[in-house]
């Protein structure tokens, strides 16, 4: 069966939809640089990607779900020093999943899943605000941010299908989103850079050095907006990668339906 995407649904079909399905995925990710390499589109697709791969395995399981419109601006300020970057306040980030969780839930879309292709930790507070305070206007939601790249990429879930030597430490525009969008958009990547760009660990310290006060990614040790090795990725690793992501996103979606 086909996946159910709320943007190219009627209004018709979404009304029998609701009569069976409560469950809605949000796909997140900023229009922000992703190293010299890769398109600006790479975090809005990849959480997309993951949503849909989610939804695939929930229906094959007799689990419907809806693929609501892609959030495709949120939080991106380590970005900005790029040329082309964009991106929100936190406090719009949080008003904006608010006003979804509302506008969803009022159609009996009320477990909500955030699919967030955007690993930024103030981002991800904003939209669990956002979530939360949605929560206090309408009893009935339930939300959850789902934390597949703390379990995936962090903690090394999938790490066995990496070619890189630090899996843990690939955590923007290296190895794993280059891999993706070879697999999903290879006329969008720059082969030539690709084939330029070395290894860049400096990951192992991106998170404390935001904690501490670093502004932007040429602070935390990304001159290039990259840390990873892109020159390791592979689609037949990359799409492994992303079939354990979204094995990650399913258990949380069974705690939040307390199935």
């Amino acid at each position: 069966m086909a996946l159910n995407y709320l943007y190219k649904m009627t209004s018709t079909k979404i009304k029998t939809l609701q009569e069976h399905c409560s469950l809605v995925f949000i796909p997140l990710g900023p229009t922000e640089v992703h190293g010299p390499h890769l398109p600006l589109m790479t975090d809005i697709c990849s959480g997309l990607e993951l949503a849909e791969r989610a939804a695939a395995k929930l229906q094959a399981k007799g689990i419907e779900s809806v693929i609501a419109t892609p959030v495709t601006y949120c939080a991106a300020d380590v970005t900005n020093v790029f040329s082309g970057n964009t991106s929100l306040r936190l406090e719009t980030v949080e008003m904006i999943f608010e006003d979804i969780c509302i506008s969803l839930a009022r159609n009996g879309f009320t477990n909500i899943v955030v699919v967030s292709g955007h690993a930024d930790p103030g981002n991800a507070a904003a939209v669990v605000r956002g979530i939360e305070n949605a929560k206090k206007v309408n009893a009935k939601i339930k939300g959850v941010y789902s934390d597949w790249f703390t379990k995936g990429i962090v903690e090394g879930g999938a790490a066995k299908y990496f070619n890189g030597e630090h899996p843990t430490f690939d955590l923007h525009a290296g190895e794993s989103e280059t891999g993706f969008m070879m697999m999903r958009y290879p006329e969008l990547l720059d082969m030539e850079q690709i084939a330029k760009l070395e290894p860049n660990y400096e990951g192992e310290f991106l998170f404390e050095r935001i904690a501490k006060g670093a502004k932007d990614f040429i602070e935390c040790g990304a001159p290039n907006a990259y840390f990873g090795d892109p020159a390791a990725a592979k689609v037949e690793t990359a799409d492994k990668q992303y079939d354990i992501f979204s094995d990650y996103i399913i258990e949380e979606i069974f705690d939040l339906l307390k199935m």
